[in-house]
């Protein structure tokens, strides 16, 4: 149950290569400094917390100067997986398209686009990336080049490229100052967030739940929480859980016993359910799934389930098992 990553599950599904308010990163001193970044600028894209809970969606630094001729790579720095994306005035494609077993990830978004330099034409796009992963492209026109992520909404930035042999106005180190400190910043208001759905969900009674949490940083980002809160439950035979999505954008799922086949998306849809929203479990070895829960989606932000005899009874999100999203509902008589 949840045994593959879900980057060996993406790749294996398209089938494709793939290689509260705004928070300001820190002002610079505004003298040029001659730089010579010879082995290329570094960035981040994503940001984690040490068990992987909280992700953090915002590029790190968000915007960055640099001159014709140079490089920037940016380097996958969460669980979450991101892209890097220009788009040059285009639209953004859609992330899921429909395939002929289902919803399925659009190549577009998830391969790789563009060659290795950048003009500020043209669609040029990382392909998703993963842990550990990084995109590297060169820049060979002056101009100011917003990019974005393609999967989380409000995760974008800017780079300004000056003509060559102009004095960049900060160094690598302090871009990675920043970089640090709102990545500190976000991981601060994703504990928050989680403490207080956590808050809710226990005020609310003994079998409510939050299935992930979220929140909007203004300008920079976003944070999303991978985890049930709270992650152990107990009940007795015969009542029922209800697990609420609190995340504005992240979908998840709970998933009991074996887990859909398909990949990533083959738990889209509800499987196992007795109605709309709900599952009665008549052991521990029961399987079911609640479909893709989440704001916008067609099966809503709620879900339910009655367990009709005792046992532990253990679940995942299909979705960020690999980084840790899982349950258990113990069952007394």
């Amino acid at each position: 149950m949840g045994s593959r990553p879900i980057a060996r599950r993406i790749v294996g599904r398209l089938g494709v290569g793939v290689a509260a308010g705004a928070l300001a990163v820190a002002a610079f001193a505004p003298a040029a400094i001659a730089a010579d970044p010879s082995t290329g600028w570094q960035a981040g894209a994503g940001v984690s917390s040490r068990t992987q809970a909280i992700q953090g969606n915002a590029f790190l630094p968000q915007a960055l100067t640099v001159n014709v001729g140079d490089t920037i790579t940016w380097h996958l720095n969460s669980g979450e997986f991101h892209t890097v994306t220009f788009l040059s005035g285009a639209a953004a494609p859609p992330v899921i398209i429909g395939g002929p077993n289902g919803p399925e990830f659009n190549p577009a978004v998830a391969a790789p686009s563009g060659g290795p330099t950048y003009d500020g034409s043209g669609f040029t796009n990382s392909g998703l990336l993963f842990t550990g992963q990084q995109f590297t492209l060169g820049f060979s026109k002056a101009g100011t080049y917003p990019f974005l992520c393609l999967i989380h909404a409000g995760m974008a930035g800017t780079i300004n490229v000056q003509d060559a042999g102009t004095a960049y106005p900060r160094t690598q180190a302090q871009y990675d100052t920043a970089a640090r400190a709102t990545g500190a910043r976000l991981l601060g208001v994703g504990r928050m967030v989680s403490a207080r759905a956590l808050a809710a969900a226990r005020s609310s009674g003994r079998g409510q739940a939050a299935v992930g949490t979220g929140a909007s940083v203004g300008a920079i980002g976003s944070v999303a929480v991978m985890r049930f809160l709270p992650g152990r439950l107990v009940i007795h035979a015969g009542q029922s859980v209800t697990w609420t999505n609190r995340d504005p954008e992240t979908p998840h799922t709970i998933t009991f016993g074996e887990e859909p086949g398909g990949g990533p998306l083959g738990a889209f849809a509800p499987s196992g359910v007795d109605g709309p929203g709900h599952a009665t479990l008549s052991g521990p070895d029961a399987s079911a799934n609640s479909g893709f829960v989440g704001a916008g989606l067609p099966f809503g932000t709620t879900f339910t389930a009655t367990f009709a005899s005792p046992g532990t009874y253990r679940y995942i999100c299909a979705l960020h098992d690999d980084l840790g999203m899982t349950g258990t509902v113990v069952v007394l008589p």
